[in-house]
């Protein structure tokens, strides 16, 4: 029997105009909602500037989520740090976990504590972004 395969992509971007954090939470609740109908995972973290975020899950669906939150005015500059496909997941059944960025050593703890057995590309750059 095979493995399922699952599509991994870790982008990063910048907030437009200065109401970055004031949109975390709508984008968290249409993204749990989209991303339980759709099969796929992830985390999202922003210090009100900037977004890093990874999805994860079937292969359609991650290309036809990531060109939607391309084409999404809130950001731009995107880069994607990590296109990958795995056989596990990294954030299971997380339809969207979130950390708020910032200086909070708690946050920080959050942030490595749900990364701990994520691959060191997706580390590397949650890690980078959360200093």
């Amino acid at each position: 029997m095979n493995s399922p395969q699952y599509r991994r992509i870790l982008y990063r971007s910048l907030a437009t105009g200065n109401h970055g954090r004031r949109d975390l939470s709508p984008i968290l609740a249409v993204s749990r909602l989209n991303n339980g109908l759709d099969g796929i995972s992830g985390l999202l973290w922003t210090d009100g500037h900037r977004y890093v975020q990874l999805l994860e899950g079937p292969p359609d669906s991650v290309a036809l989520t990531f060109a939607r939150i391309a084409r999404d005015p809130r950001h731009e500059a995107i880069e994607i740090a990590d296109d990958s496909v795995a056989t596990e997941r990294v954030f299971g059944d997380w339809t969207m976990a979130d950390l708020a960025g910032g200086a909070d050593e708690d946050n920080r703890e959050r942030l490595m504590a749900a990364l701990r057995d994520a691959p060191a590309a997706v580390r590397r750059a949650f890690e980078e972004a959360a200093t």
